[in-house]
């Protein structure tokens, strides 16, 4: 299996790109002259199906990095930037920071006039949404929460209900009241 000619690069670069993974239509841009025949084949050479695994398994592992930087962010810690003295002064520890890797959780850090050091991270919350919004955490119904306050209060409309309803012809049986998890 030897390199790639020319022509094959191109339908490559065509199917993980414009043709959305249409060997046909990569085979077209590519210049083939008979790209129905040429397309369906050319994904079963060897040399162009690893060319194609490659760069898909390279693309594969930059998504799960830019996860992994977005779950980073959103459970960044201010802690593990600052280095506490015995007095219970603090400063910003860079290269505590370089060792463990999180310089990518910093978004901006100053020193003051005075000495003094200002840090601040990545905001958390956009990168958990963004989390949820990529694990579809947002897309099914929320379910009704009941509240201590509002079961109290059906509660409290039920027992008035069942005295009154007592008073006048005497016991009761067992109305349906609200239900769902209580917070």
């Amino acid at each position: 299996m030897g390199p790639l000619n020319y022509r094959q690069r191109l339908f490559v670069e065509h199917y993980l790109g414009e043709s959305s993974g249409s060997a046909i239509d990569a085979a077209r841009q590519a210049g083939y002259r008979c790209p129905q025949t040429h397309g369906p084949r050319l994904l079963t050479t060897r040399g162009v199906r690893a060319a194609i695994d490659a760069r898909v398994a390279t693309a594969a592992i930059a998504a799960n990095e830019v996860l992994a930087r977005i779950a980073d962010v959103a459970t960044s810690d201010l802690l593990n930037f600052i280095e506490v003295d015995n007095d219970g002064g603090w400063k910003v520890d860079l290269k505590l920071v370089k060792r463990l890797g999180l310089g990518h959780l910093i978004k901006r850090l100053r020193i003051n006039k005075d000495g003094t050091s200002e840090i601040e991270l990545e905001a958390r919350v956009p990168a958990l949404l963004k989390l949820g919004d990529h694990y579809n955490l947002w897309k099914g119904e929320a379910q009704s929460q009941l509240t201590l306050v509002e079961l109290a209060k059906g509660l409290r409309e039920r027992y008035e209900h069942l005295r009154s309803k007592e008073r006048d012809d005497g016991p009761a049986g067992a109305l349906p009241g609200p239900t769902g998890p209580v917070q």
